[in-house]
Formats: C-alpha cells, sequence, structure tokens
C-alpha cells in the first residue's frame, strides 16, 4: 500500500483568534465586524491546507488543560485525524489582528511544557512514522518553552532512522538544531534563512548560493518563500521558482504553511518538484485571501494554480 499520511505536528498548539480591525491602533477602542478562533500552530495550519488540498493529515502535538480540551474538541468537529500528547500544562492562545489591507499583528503566548512532556510526544511521533501508511513528517513552528535543547534534532534522526522523510519549519535556535540533523527538506522564509546564516540575502542568487551550502551537507530540498515573490525551490538537481498571481491580500497569516502543505501533497501524490512548488505557491496565495488560516476553498485554489509560473533558473 502507498504511503500517503502526512504527519502535521504542531509541537507547541495555540488557539486562533483572528480579528479583522480596519481602524485598529494601541490605546484606542476598535470595533470589530467578527472574529475566528481556530486551532492554530504551524503544524494544524498545515493539517487543514492538506486536507483541503486532497492529502491526507494526521495532526499530532502537545495539548493542556481547558483550552487544550477545546483545541481538540474542533480539530474532531473540523473532521480531521489527531493523536493528541496530554501534558499538566495549559495550551496557550494567540491572537491576531489583521486590517483590511492584509497587514496583520500578531500576539503569541510562549507556551511551556516539561521536558518530560516532549519525550513522551516525540515517543508518540516516532511511533506514528513508522506505520506503513506514513509518507513523511512535517516539524513545524517553535518548541515550547521547556522543550530541551537538543530537541528536534533527536527527534528528526529518530524519523531519519525509520525512512521516513522529515520536513521542518522552524527559525532561531530551533531551526539551526533541526538542520544540524539534516532532515530531508526545510521550507522557511528569506528573513528567517537570513537570520540563521548571520548574513542579509538580498539578491536571488545569494538565497540559491546559500541553499546549495545545505544542499551539500546533506539536506535534500530547501524552499524559500518570497512573499508577493512566491518562493524558490533548491535541490541537488535544480532551482526553480514559482509566482503567483498579483493579488490584494487579506490575512496573510498561515500562506507559508499553506505553501508547506501544497509541496507535500504534490510530492507525495508523485509530482516533479518544479509543479510541486507551483502548488504550494498556489496554496500560499489563495490562502492570503481568506482570513484564519488555510481556510480557502479548492475551486479558487484551482483558480489560482492556473496563473501561477514556475521556471527552471539553473542546473545546480
Amino acid at each position: 500500500m502507498p504511503r500517503q499520511t502526512i504527519i502535521c505536528v504542531t509541537p507547541n498548539v495555540a488557539l486562533d483568534r483572528t480579528m479583522v480591525v480596519s481602524d485598529f491602533a494601541i490605546g484606542r477602542i476598535s470595533r470589530i465586524r467578527g472574529a475566528i478562533a481556530v486551532p492554530g500552530g504551524k503544524g494544524l495550519n498545515v493539517l487543514r491546507a492538506v486536507e483541503i488540498l486532497g492529502g491526507r493529515a494526521l495532526a499530532m502535538g502537545l495539548l493542556g488543560g481547558h483550552t487544550g480540551r477545546m483545541v481538540a474538541a474542533m480539530v474532531a468537529e473540523g473532521g480531521y485525524q489527531a493523536q493528541w500528547t496530554r501534558f499538566a500544562g495549559e495550551t496557550r492562545t494567540c491572537t491576531i489582528i489583521a486590517n483590511e489591507a492584509g497587514v496583520s499583528t500578531v500576539v503569541n503566548e510562549s507556551g511551556q511544557v516539561e521536558p518530560g512532556d516532549w519525550n513522551a510526544l516525540a515517543d508518540d511521533i516516532a511511533a506514528a512514522a513508522a506505520n506503513d501508511d506514513a509518507a513523511a513528517v512535517c516539524l513545524c513552528g517553535s518548541l515550547p518553552l521547556g522543550a530541551p535543547a537538543d530537541a528536534p534534532a533527536q527527534l528528526i534522526s529518530r524519523i531519519n532512522d525509520l525512512g521516513r522523510p522529515v520536513w521542518v519549519d522552524s527559525s532561531g535556535l530551533w531551526l539551526a538544531n533541526a538542520i544540524a540533523a539534516k532532515p530531508y527538506a526545510i521550507k522557511i522564509n528569506r528573513d528567517e534563512f537570513a537570520a540563521f546564516l548571520g548574513r542579509d540575502l538580498l539578491a536571488r542568487r545569494e538565497i540559491i548560493a546559500a541553499a546549495c551550502e545545505l544542499i551539500c551537507g546533506g539536506i535534500r530540498m530547501v524552499i524559500i518563500s518570497l512573499g508577493a515573490a512566491g518562493a524558490l525551490l533548491i535541490t541537488n538537481e535544480l532551482a526553480a521558482q514559482a509566482v503567483p498571481p498579483a493579488i490584494q491580500p487579506v490575512d496573510p497569516i498561515a500562506s507559508g504553511d499553506c505553501l508547506h502543505a501544497g509541496v507535500v501533497v504534490a510530492l507525495t501524490a508523485g509530482a516533479a518538484a518544479e509543479q510541486a512548488l507551483r502548488q504550494g505557491v498556489a496554496a500560499g496565495a489563495v490562502n492570503a485571501l481568506y482570513a484564519g488560516g488555510a481556510q480557502f476553498p479548492y475551486s479558487h485554489y484551482q483558480s489560482i494554480l492556473a496563473q501561477t509560473q514556475v521556471n527552471i533558473l539553473q542546473n545546480v
């Protein structure tokens, strides 16, 4: 049986509450048109996008307290498969304030666990990745405070030993730790990549050259999101850029996660790397047209996909 389930790990789950406020300013009272509350964290955004795009996903992560029970209930009510690891604390809440021009302000709680909570999650993820149906493991976002310093690297090494591709989307020390363990792929934005390298990446050739350094170090695929300019994909065989049509964004939060989901779904279905990039970029673009994170209709995705261009830049 072909491996089809994409395991979407959110180590630091949140309840995301998004509000569209046209005149938001600190120190003022604002009226909102409405609010959307959804299970949040990068892995859950990837989960929703995977399912919209026709893939099969499994949510995993740490949940605790009343907010954790709410998140679990909302995920179940959405019809998604999940396998949660419980901990004694409280799942965090995050607030997203977006204006009508698509500019968002994000207020994130940090999340707090004990080292043993992370170890229990790592054991659960490794067990799920060992199942015959597991196609890939997407390790997404930040880790909560209290996780061991070597947490992502140790988990990635375990999954690598199982022969499952690991996709990482993180930043800062967690990203550096993960890269040292040589996951199959990383998906990050240009600013996160520049911060990891400790230098500016202003030109496309600089980004490609830096990504090639990671490829030479053992990572198979690097995807760098560029906002309205789409995204770059670099492997040992090629460098490609996909560019979406011009849009007026409503809420760009989670567009990188939808890019991530689109690429993994396409590759799992057997698409070539450059076409997987095109599908991912289209998913990221259409996501920005809807509030809430990974809440777009498939029909609109198809329309954006038809207008998304991909170009092979060079052989590497």
